[in-house]
């Protein structure tokens, strides 16, 4: 068994917590950071006689981390080329499949707000050209309108509530 150095031990358990935290922030996954710090410490004890121990340490264990950190994350790097690739292939066809089906019902969709449009009165359809088209907040809509900013959010509330009971309605039929 190997020889223990007692001031190697004591620099170790002092600064433990140091390296750690440092390798928390800089690993790949969380899951990582107790092996960055573990591969940390065995460096700095392979490594040890060739520095100076009665200086702060602190500075080289962050070098070395940041190393160490850096190896897994190039590591991990090339690890996951094919897996993104078979990922974002299998999110291309779930849209693909979401857009065919999307398409029509958005037609569908926006022919019966059209309608439900049309059946609104004549201040509910300014209220929503303001909004909606012109993108003004509802503050200076209530200035343009001479009422209060809540006043004109709640009419927008309301207005979308009853466009929604609308467009269900119009689907429903058809």
């Amino acid at each position: 068994m190997p020889e223990t150095n007692p001031i190697l031990d004591q620099l170790i358990e002092a600064n433990t917590g140091f390296v750690h935290a440092l390798a928390l922030r800089l690993a790949p996954a969380p899951g990582l950071a107790e092996d960055i710090a573990q591969q940390v410490f065995l460096e700095f004890i392979a490594k040890a006689a060739q520095w100076d121990l009665t200086q702060d340490i602190k500075p080289l264990l962050a070098g070395m981390t940041r190393n160490v950190a850096r190896r897994c994350w190039r590591d991990k790097t090339r690890e996951m080329p094919e897996q993104m690739r078979q990922l974002a292939e299998h999110i291309r066809e779930l849209a693909a499949a979401a857009t065919e089906d999307s398409n029509w019902h958005g037609q569908e969709e926006k022919k019966a707000l059209h309608q439900c449009l049309e059946k609104l009165p004549e201040k509910s359809k300014k209220l929503v050209e303001l909004h909606y088209y012109l993108d003004l907040t509802s503050v200076a809509i209530a200035r343009q309108m001479e009422v209060n900013a809540d006043a004109v959010r709640r009419a927008l509330f309301r207005l979308r509530e009853h466009l929604r009971k609308c467009i269900r309605v119009m689907l429903a039929r058809s």
